[in-house]
């Protein structure tokens, strides 16, 4: 009798670890750089950002947030306006990994954000001749990607999406097309 309780319980206490590790949740913190080139479809203006973040990852969830660097390219002025080249701000996503469908390869869906202050001079005829001003541009696009694991913890990611440059929650009344590459380290 005593020998079946104790039985029980080793049963009861190996199935108690079991279902508890099977439920442990997989976080880390990590650095990441993605490089991404927007094709404005209307202007026909590009822009293209270097994107440093710091993220956290629990299972297959993922945010990040970080500086921004960006460079517009200007093809051909719009409206007298002719932008400088850098501008700064800042960005920050949400990224959902599916799980691994080969050895280290995973898709995901990400939204991504990101504001950013541009300058640029407005030429007119007469007087003053060409006034510099400060604009605030918001980007915010939805893309699809694969990642890839490369050796233990450094990942290799690519993707594509679509957006716009003007306003919230992918209202698309300046539409852009993005295309993204980057590489992410977890501690």
């Amino acid at each position: 009798m005593i020998f079946k309780k104790i039985l029980l319980s080793f049963i009861i206490v190996i199935t108690a670890i079991n279902l508890y590790s099977q439920e442990a949740k997989k976080s880390s913190f990590g650095i990441q750089y993605t490089l991404s080139y927007d094709f404005q479809v209307a202007p026909r203006n590009g822009v293209l950002h270097h994107a440093p973040a710091f993220s956290y990852r629990i299972n297959n969830h993922n945010i990040y947030i970080g500086p921004l660097l960006s460079h517009v390219f200007q093809l051909k002025p719009m409206r007298n306006d002719i932008y400088d080249n850098k501008a700064f701000g800042l960005h920050f996503g949400y990224r959902y990994y599916s799980n691994e469908l080969l050895r280290n390869f995973r898709i995901f869906g990400q939204f991504h954000f990101s504001i950013f202050w541009v300058e640029y001079c407005h030429y007119q005829l007469g007087l003053p001749g060409g006034v510099t001003k400060t604009e605030i541009r918001v980007n915010n696009t939805a893309s699809f990607g694969v990642d890839y694991e490369a050796i233990p913890n450094l990942h290799i990611y690519a993707g594509t999406g679509f957006g716009s440059y003007g306003g919230f929650c992918l209202i698309l009344d300046r539409f852009n097309l993005s295309e993204y590459i980057g590489v992410k380290y977890e501690f």
